[in-house]
This record gives C-alpha cells, structure tokens and sequence, in this order.
C-alpha cells in the first residue's frame, strides 16, 4: 500500500492494489496581507502587515470499483467540515504549511447513483484553509 498523504487520521489518501483514494487538481494559494495609505496627488502606498491564510483545494474521486464506499467517505468529510475539526495536512510526508487546515467547504457531485440510492461514484471538491 502506498501512503500519498493525509489530513490528520479523518481522511488518509491510499493507492494499492485493492484501494484507491487519492486527489487531483490540487491548488494552494500562498498571501501576504497588505494594507494600503492613500497619499494625496498620488499613488496609495502598500504596507506589509504579515502573511496571509494559505488556502488549498482539490478534487477526490470516489468510485466503489476502487474499493472504496463513497457515501462513508462523504459522511467522514461533511462531519469534518461541520464540527469544526482541524488537523495537519502532509503530502508525499511533507507537510503543507506550518499550522493545521480545516474543510471550509465541500461541493458533491453525485456522479452515478443505483437503484437503492446507492452511490457508485462521486466527485467533491474541497477547499481548505490555513487554521491558525
């Protein structure tokens, strides 16, 4: 099994054989705050004040022919985003930024449903944020 990263123990990113959970497109935004003087007669003039949140999103694609239920692991990730809950995020054992991230957000597409309303596939898009 190989280990592609993970936010905290909620949600481990996986590829083997037998599983697939991984992500894609994965975006990170890195800001610095700034706060501007207006000057008469000329231009405003910017300030540093300090860095900014990072902010992160990606796409995850969950496909029960991947070995995965999706519907347990949208219920994992709207409990996270609902309660609050932060961790670190490390990928490739790397971890992003120095402090922990929380889910601000979550989008789900429910790709294909069955019969029972089971869910075969779906794709969310989750954006995060720096959680100083």
């Amino acid at each position: 099994m190989g280990a592609v990263g993970c936010w905290g123990n909620r949600v481990v990113f996986i590829t083997s054989d037998r599983c697939l959970l991984t992500f894609t497109d994965m975006n990170q935004k890195v800001s610095g705050r700034y706060t501007k003087h207006s000057i008469i007669g000329k231009k405003d003039y910017p300030e540093f004040t300090g860095p900014g949140n990072r902010s992160i999103s990606f796409k995850i694609l969950l496909n029960v022919n991947m070995g995965i239920r999706p519907s347990e692991i949208i219920d994992e990730i709207e409990e996270a985003v609902e309660s609050g809950e932060v961790n670190y995020l490390i990928i490739g054992g790397r971890m992003i930024g120095k402090n922990k991230f929380c889910i601000t957000s979550v989008s789900e597409a429910m790709d294909v449903v069955m019969g029972r309303g089971e869910i075969v596939q779906a794709t969310l898009n989750v954006s995060m944020e720096e959680y100083v």
